[in-house]
């Protein structure tokens, strides 16, 4: 998971590392107010974006001499003028498929002046099992395995020795590389780097770019960071899958497909496929789902436009057929159905959630060989189109 720059910075900020001054402005008045608080004779303007760096792409319209998601004013005219022009034009992203975000928030942020700079990172190596610190300068990179998970001062000051500096900017970069080391466990993050970290004219130390990476796995211990959490445009679905515990995966078919295990979904489509169906998503909610995250499965999968029938195939072992059916008439109940629907179980609980289909009513058709399934949601999709 990957949050924005200024709320990276406002995590530094609280840790005591320091960071240029700067805020978000969503409109032009604000940018220029908020570069006169700052002061200066120059700024910088950053994209903000869901999931994206300003360096991962560009805009395709508006009258940016540089079409980059970044940009630097030398007075506040040019300010207001730069954000004018970056405020509600479409930036593209290259590496997301040349996606295409319309940008609603930029970042307005004092410039420093740099005497060195550098990038320092901290991470989980899972290869050798440990952290590491890594240090680049000038195409020089060294790195430093953690031994404790309370390191040694000796072993920061072997860190620093990489930077080559002297005095107070020495003993300030040992607090500032402690810190992010603090912040790098208290979060059980993957990754926290700084890129560039400035040392100015004036032997400070600021930081230029920053970024946490947090492990998706872990994130939900730390409500405070999942509040902070965004939806990509266009993942609208993926998200909501992920919320209520199972996966979504969008294909180009015509025929939902709910399963329970990545194995058996794979084995759907190409049973699909040989009958001439295509799966227009594959909606996996796991080995134990719960009645809950069924019935949201379900409504996702009812919600898609090019959704013309659902199959529903249901091998149970840990999974109990019942929970599923049980999920299924809930999600019914709450709204209309007007496509073919086909159920196949078999396993824990099969004849319990079958006998629960039928009792409900619901129109839902019950195969239990899976062939003979695929077979009726093809050709019920078929009739439906004639």
């Amino acid at each position: 998971m990957d949050i924005q720059e200024y709320q990276n910075k406002r995590i530094f900020k609280s840790y005591n590392i320091p960071v240029l001054k700067g805020r978000v402005a969503y409109t032009p008045d604000e940018a220029v107010e908020i570069a006169n608080q700052i002061g200066g004779k120059s700024w910088q303007l950053k994209v903000q974006i869901n999931n994206a760096s300003h360096l991962d792409g560009f805009f395709q319209d508006g009258v940016l001499k540089q079409k980059k998601g970044i940009q630097t004013a030398k007075s506040l005219d040019e300010v207001r003028q730069m954000a004018d022009n970056m405020l509600g034009h479409v930036f593209v992203r290259p590496q997301a498929h040349c996606q295409e975000q319309v940008v609603h928030r930029i970042y307005v942020e004092e410039t420093a002046k740099i005497h060195r700079s550098f990038g320092v990172s901290v991470r989980l190596d899972l290869m050798r099992q440990t952290y590491v610190f890594t240090v680049s300068c000038a195409d020089k990179v060294q790195e430093f395995e953690i031994a404790h998970m309370r390191p040694t001062l000796l072993f920061w000051y072997r860190v620093v020795h990489a930077f080559r500096v002297k005095g107070l900017a020495q003993t300030t970069l040992v607090a500032i590389l402690r810190q992010m080391y603090k912040l790098f466990l208290i979060y059980d993050a993957l990754g926290v780097e700084i890129n560039p970290l400035i040392l100015t004219p004036k032997n400070k130390w600021v930081v230029g770019e920053c970024r946490i990476i947090f492990d998706n796995e872990a994130i939900e211990r730390y409500p405070d960071i999942m509040a902070l959490k965004e939806t990509p445009v266009g993942q609208e679905r993926e998200a909501t899958a992920e919320k209520y515990h199972f996966k979504y995966t969008p294909l180009n078919g015509n025929i939902a497909c709910l399963v329970n295990g990545s194995g058996l979904g794979a084995a759907t489509i190409e049973l699909l496929e040989m009958h001439h169906g295509r799966a227009a998503c594959l909606l996996d909610v796991g080995t134990e789902p719960t009645g809950d995250s069924v019935s949201r499965a379900f409504k996702l999968a009812l919600s898609e436009p090019n959704v013309e029938g659902i199959f529903i195939n249901i091998f149970g072992g840990l999974t109990r057929c019942d929970t599923i059916a049980q999920g299924l008439i809930d999600a019914s109940k709450e709204i209309s159905v007007g496509i073919p629907l086909v159920v196949r179980m078999d396993g824990t609980n099969a004849n319990v959630g079958e006998r629960l289909i039928f009792e409900s009513r619901l129109p839902f058709t019950v195969i239990k060989q899976p062939e003979q399934a695929v077979m009726a949601i093809v050709n019920a999709v078929e009739e439906s189109q004639a």
